[in-house]
């Protein structure tokens, strides 16, 4: 009887040891203890010779990443970041339809219909920075354009344009650049030409 209680002792001790193994394993590997979420997001790239492509989000995550840090204000003086950015600059994106020459402007929409046109300068980091605290302008290192879809280390949230948006980023994170090219909730990017003017 108790060679009986023994094993079945010991058999629950085993069960035991196993579910916490598969417990800790599963707090190690998601420590926040959300299950990984799918994002259903896709953004269509659209050349100015009329190549177009549709990336999934996890076809964007699997592109060649770049990292900076980057911090914006709005019109009414509210400072954003700087954040530590991830995510793929839109001249590479550009090149997967075709490129983008100084003869063309990056047309970036979202679904509420904001609207940003940028210039091939700007696609190549040529913007305006300020100083973090008077907002005068400063000079700047190289900035480059990116589609962000990860912000301080974690996927942006709603409030931030989730799951991607425009940002503008450099290897130091102590000046900022204006809120409106920070477009959020990006699902287009266009390369256009715009239009030759017939003076004839």
């Amino acid at each position: 009887m108790s060679e009986g209680r023994s094993v079945s002792r010991l058999v629950l001790i085993a069960i035991a040891v196993v579910c916490i193994g598969a417990l800790a394993a599963v707090a190690y590997l998601n420590p926040f203890g959300a299950p990984e979420e799918h994002i259903d997001w896709n953004v269509t790239l659209i050349g100015s010779g009329g190549d177009a492509r549709v990336l999934t989000f996890d076809e964007l995550k699997a592109l060649p990443p770049y990292e900076g840090y980057g911090g914006f204000f709005t019109t009414v003086g509210i400072v954003n970041g700087p954040y530590k950015c991830k995510g793929v600059p839109i001249k590479e994106l550009g090149e997967l339809v075709g490129g983008i020459d100084a003869s063309n402007t990056v047309w970036v929409s979202a679904p509420d219909g904001y609207l940003m046109a940028f210039s091939y300068d700007q696609v190549n980091g040529n913007f305006r920075t300020f100083d973090q605290t008077t907002f005068r302008e400063v000079p700047h290192d190289e900035l480059t354009m990116i589609l962000m879809y990860e912000q301080d280390g974690a996927p942006l949230s709603d409030y931030d344009g989730r799951p991607v948006r425009i940002a503008i980023v450099s290897a130091r994170g102590d000046y900022l650049t204006e809120g409106s090219y920070w477009v959020k909730w990006v699902d287009e990017i266009e390369v256009r030409t715009p239009a030759s003017t017939n003076t004839s």
